[in-house]
């Protein structure tokens, strides 16, 4: 589970920006708090929402988890940089390091991990392991320019130092340690790698035809759950069927087509088929093996007519927002109730609500928060332009936050807990929209020339 997640001198963010999702004192919907291990007080949030106006720094929270996860499983390769993206209105902000700071719970353990950097190289790189008595580093770096980079171990949590040695040695400047080192077999650091690797995924806002075609290949039973959800959530889709079609449509790939002629009896494969420019112009293909050749199926929506009969359609003839939820199926299979109780699984979204009707938006966080309790491990993490799900009765007030960017460019994060006077049953949306939270875009009117 995240814990927290700091990022300084970020895109927007000059200053420190903290994510903190360690619940507070607030006793509403305290069912849904999951207990951390060796911690008898605190306990970890299942949800968070940030807010805020157009290029308010929303998205700035979601790309510097992005950045941070891929610089630890990613290898840029020798001559590639870092993701880094600082603060670009100040000059002196351009030559200092960017800085991601983040707390997660991986198994029964709690890790602090610190990275500091440029888009040319790491200049300090910690992990800690943190308890109720206090933390134990695991590993320190520091680089210079001029000297190799020096590393401190604790040897307590290590047992092979000669190899450490020689992996700290082969790490490059422009990778993090923690991911190299994994790479070459140092086991001792695979559960924090993991979480990020394995427990950590990302929803942006583009095309979501491969997720979905990747659920549908890895995941026993998605596409039986996928045409229920569909049908559960009034989208017109009764359910999902596939059309025999001859192989001749598939995309022209020789790779794909060795993989096809090579297919097992019990494998299924999806494929998806770019058809247009846009997000969702696209077909999906499943394929088995069969008597005498593959058999391809193309991937239909059914709906239910006036005339009381089932008609087909493509995939791309339905809905943006459809299109959009069926993008989030995966996501949703991950996090029901039904699946492993006690899986670890954190999901950050920008624009969760994007093409969506608020009313949908609401039913799917309250699906999730029904699933979630004291022995849960799982979050949802969200960005949102709908103040309609700045509800007390759906959410926390610690779980809320307001992203907003000052006249002088600078972005803040605020979580509305921080602000005094705030009753239960207060109307969040009306105070919001008074500029109370801030947050608000302030919008001039445009000039009328004669």
């Amino acid at each position: 589970m995240l814990l927290n997640f700091t990022v300084e001198n970020w895109m927007s963010y000059r200053d420190q920006a903290s994510l903190n999702m360690t619940a507070s004192l607030e006793r509403q919907h305290g069912r849904t708090l999951a207990k951390l291990p060796g911690f008898r007080s605190k306990k970890a949030l299942p949800i968070a929402a940030v807010y805020g106006g157009n290029a308010s720094g929303k998205t700035g929270v979601f790309r510097g988890i992005a950045a941070l996860r891929h610089m630890v499983v990613s290898d840029p390769g020798v001559n590639g940089v870092l993701p880094m993206e600082p603060f670009m209105l100040e000059a002196n902000a351009t030559m200092r390091p960017t800085t991601f700071d983040i707390t997660f719970l991986a198994g029964s353990a709690v890790y602090r991990y610190i990275v500091e950097g440029t888009v040319d190289g790491i200049l300090y790189e910690s992990l800690e392991q943190v308890s109720e008595k206090g933390s134990v580093n695991v590993f320190e770096r520091e680089e210079t320019r001029s000297e190799p980079a020096h590393y401190k171990f604790n040897d307590l949590f290590f047992s092979a130092s000669d190899h450490l040695a020689y992996v700290a040695k082969g790490t490059r400047k422009n990778q993090t340690f923690l991911g190299n080192a994994v790479s070459q077999n140092v086991i001792e650091l695979r559960e924090a790698y993991d979480w990020f690797a394995d427990t950590l995924e990302l929803v942006g806002v583009g095309s979501h035809a491969r997720s979905f075609a990747s659920a549908a290949d890895s995941r026993e039973g998605f596409l039986e759950y996928a045409g229920n959800t569909l049908s559960r959530l009034d989208t017109g889709i009764i359910g999902l069927e596939g059309e025999r079609v001859d192989m001749d449509v598939l995309p022209k790939d020789a790779e794909l087509r060795k993989r096809l002629a090579e297919l097992n009896e019990n494998e299924l494969i999806t494929i998806i088929a770019e058809r247009a420019a846009g997000d969702y112009e696209f077909e999906m293909f499943t394929v088995h093996a069969g008597e005498d050749r593959p058999v391809v199926e193309r991937m239909r929506t059914l709906h239910m007519g006036p005339d009381k009969k089932r008609h087909s359609f493509g995939l791309g003839m339905e809905s943006s927002g459809t299109k959009r939820l069926m993008g989030l199926l995966p996501m949703l299979f991950d996090l029901r109730d039904e699946a492993t109780p006690t899986k670890s699984k954190v999901y950050v979204v920008d624009e969760l609500d994007r093409c969506l009707h608020t009313m949908l938006t609401m039913q799917l966080i309250e699906d999730f928060l029904d699933g979630c309790g004291e022995t849960t491990r799982k979050q949802l993490i969200f960005t949102t332009h709908d103040l309609l799900l700045m509800d007390q009765s759906l959410m926390r007030r610690d779980e809320m936050y307001i992203a907003q960017r000052g006249v002088d460019g600078c972005s803040e994060l605020v979580g509305l807990a921080e602000f005094k006077g705030i009753r239960f049953d207060k109307d969040l949306i009306r105070s919001y929209l008074d500029g109370r939270f801030g947050g608000i875009p302030m919008v001039k009117k445009a000039s009328v020339h004669g």
